[in-house]
Order: C-alpha cells, then structure tokens, then sequence
C-alpha cells in the first residue's frame, strides 16, 4: 500500500463506526511512502523512533481528524514494533485507556479467513433481508477538520550551505510560523560542495503554518533542499 489509499478506506469506515459521524474516503488526508529515503530510516532510528504509514482518526473540539501518512514514533510506542505481515489497531477509550488488537494481515490464511467471513456475513444479511448487525445511527454534527488545522510535531532535513548565519535565518522562517525548534543536529558535511545536512525536530506546530515554512525555506538562498518532512506522533 504504497500510496496509503488502503488504509485511507480502512480508516474511513472505522472512524464512522468509532464515532458514528459519517467518515469518506475522500474525507481523509492521505499521505503514501514514496518520499520516503534510506537516511529518514537512518536518522529516526539514531533519534529512538521508527517509521510506520499510520492511519490515524481521533475526536476532539467537536471535530473529527482522519489521516494517512508516515509517521516518527517512539521505538517503545507498542504501534513501532508492528512488523513483517502483522497489522495492529490501537483504540484509546475514556474509561478503558488504550487497547492494542493486533493480528496477520497478510498471508494465504489469514486472507481466507477473511473471505469467509464475509461470505458468511453477506449470507445472513440475505437471509434476513437486511443488515444481520444494525448499522449505527449517524451524527452529522461533528465535521473532519482539514489537514491544515491539524497540530502535530515535525522531522524536518535539510540541505544547506555549510557557513555561518544558516541557523539563524532557518530559525527565524520558523519563528515567523510560530513553529518552535526542540533540537537540530547537523548530520552530513559536504567539504567539496561547501553544503551540510540539518536534522530538525520541532514542537507541536500548525500543519498550514509548517507548510508555509517549507514554502518560506526553500526561497532561502542558504537552502540547497528540503530533503523531506515526517509527522511525530505517540
């Protein structure tokens, strides 16, 4: 599922049982791995996190978020040891806390039993005559808010030239943006091209507003790439 449109379908129809707010596919940000290089592996890994595609849906402000897209967590975050062809569904209640259900998701087996599940569940709802389980009953009063609204924290690389005053005037774009850095590590130093590479890890920040900075970074004359961005979560 390269490109998350899987998971897109999957989040949409658990976010709509979840909280029983109609959930389109078309209503979720979707964000695949394509961009994705050898080194953000590298470096989330020296930093304690893993990358996984995470579908995310929570409710919050009367609102819904639904989203699809790579993300840093924590290496000890139960969702980063999901590997190989397991699949893993994490649900945090009021009362219950988190709940991790995780099973194969791939595979000859597995993939039969799910095929006659689905048979045996279109076979009663036949016989019936209708939904064997009753759908739930749909509030409409509680909209997925845009992707631009959504506030999370940011893996951020990039190329710059290796001199002085290169910091201050990153830092300043992000300032601008109310985007507040909580470390920077210089990773790669290029002698011959006189360029480095910069790692940043921010604060919570607005996703239009970081948008906005990567807009602002890449006009820098100092910034010779935005090699890339990864959301932080857990």
């Amino acid at each position: 599922d390269i490109q998350g449109t899987d998971a897109a379908y999957k989040l949409a129809i658990l976010a709509t049982l979840a909280f029983h707010t109609q959930v389109r596919p078309e209503d979720v940000y979707r964000e695949g791995i394509e961009r994705l290089a050898s080194r953000d592996f590298r470096y989330a890994q020296e930093l304690g996190y893993a990358i996984k595609l995470l579908a995310i849906a929570k409710a919050e402000d009367g609102a819904i978020q639904a989203r699809v897209h790579p993300v840093f967590l924590p290496q000890d975050y139960p969702l980063a040891k999901v590997d190989g062809v397991f699949n893993a569904v994490q649900v945090e209640g009021d009362l219950v806390g988190p709940l991790l259900f995780q099973g194969q998701g791939a595979g000859a087996l597995p993939t039969a039993s799910a095929v006659v599940a689905d048979i045996i569940h279109a076979a009663k709802d036949i016989r019936q005559g209708g939904p064997a389980t009753p759908l739930p009953l749909l509030n409409d009063s509680r909209p997925v808010r845009p992707m631009a609204e959504v506030m999370t924290r940011y893996y951020l690389r990039l190329g710059v030239a290796d001199q002085p005053g290169v910091l201050a005037q990153i830092a300043q774009i992000l300032g601008e943006q109310q985007i507040s850095i909580a470390s920077v590590i210089q990773k790669e130093v290029y002698e011959e091209a006189q360029t480095a590479e910069l790692v940043i890890m921010t604060h919570q920040a607005r996703e239009d507003a970081f948008q906005e900075a990567l807009r602002r970074l890449a006009l820098l004359p100092v910034v010779s790439e935005v090699g890339n961005y990864v959301r932080v979560e857990g």
